[in-house]
């Protein structure tokens, strides 16, 4: 599950899964659609996948200030050809 990967990895996940939404997701939604499922399976979350906004508060803010993501912060100000990423619209 990528939205899951912030908790466990980094902003820099959090910001693939915002590119995989954006720019990856609509480019394969036709593709997806006349695929059987027999094929690639079915969906995973057949239950509740609700989200306790405090606790996600909580580990995001303890993501943000790991040493990694200090210094991800400085290397990220560096990449300054980086291209903005378009959105699409729901």
């Amino acid at each position: 599950k990528l939205y899951e990967m912030n908790k466990v990895i980094s902003d820099t996940a959090e910001y693939g899964c915002y590119l995989y939404t954006q720019a990856c997701m609509p480019l394969l939604k036709d593709f997806i659609a006349k695929i059987d499922t027999g094929v690639i399976g079915t969906k995973y979350n057949k239950g509740d996948n609700g989200v306790d906004n405090r606790r996600l508060i909580e580990v995001n803010d303890l993501i943000q200030s790991h040493e990694v993501e200090k210094i991800g912060r400085i290397l990220r100000g560096h990449m300054t050809a980086m291209k903005k990423v378009g959105t699409v619209s729901a």
